[in-house]
């Protein structure tokens, strides 16, 4: 399915989000990353859109090297290029973190 490519294409963005790590949450509580600060550090020329190479810049090689792919899946309208609206609906459709029992 595209779910698990979506997911894993926001994952990779995630990860290299550094606010995404600046605080830790809770044992057992996992808090999603917010899409429009996301967005805004990887939209590096601020043009209101994420490019295929903005998409790719800081990824590790393992990631990179699926990063067309999973650009392609998010990016809905084919125009290759990732607006604010089809990130935060690819966000949207990530499954929620699971919490761990106490």
């Amino acid at each position: 399915m595209d779910r698990p490519i979506i997911a894993a294409a926001i994952l990779a963005l995630a990860c290299q989000l550094p606010a995404a790590h600046a605080e830790k949450p809770p044992k057992g509580e996992r808090k999603r990353p917010d899409p429009n600060q996301m967005f805004a550090w990887k939209d590096t020329d601020g043009d209101g859109a994420i490019s295929l190479a903005e998409f790719k810049a800081g990824m590790p090689e393992k990631a990179a090297a699926k990063a067309d792919a999973r650009f392609r899946k998010v990016d809905a309208d084919n125009d290759g290029r990732i607006t604010l609206t089809e990130f935060t609906t690819a966000m949207e459709q990530r499954p929620k973190p699971k919490q761990k029992d106490k």
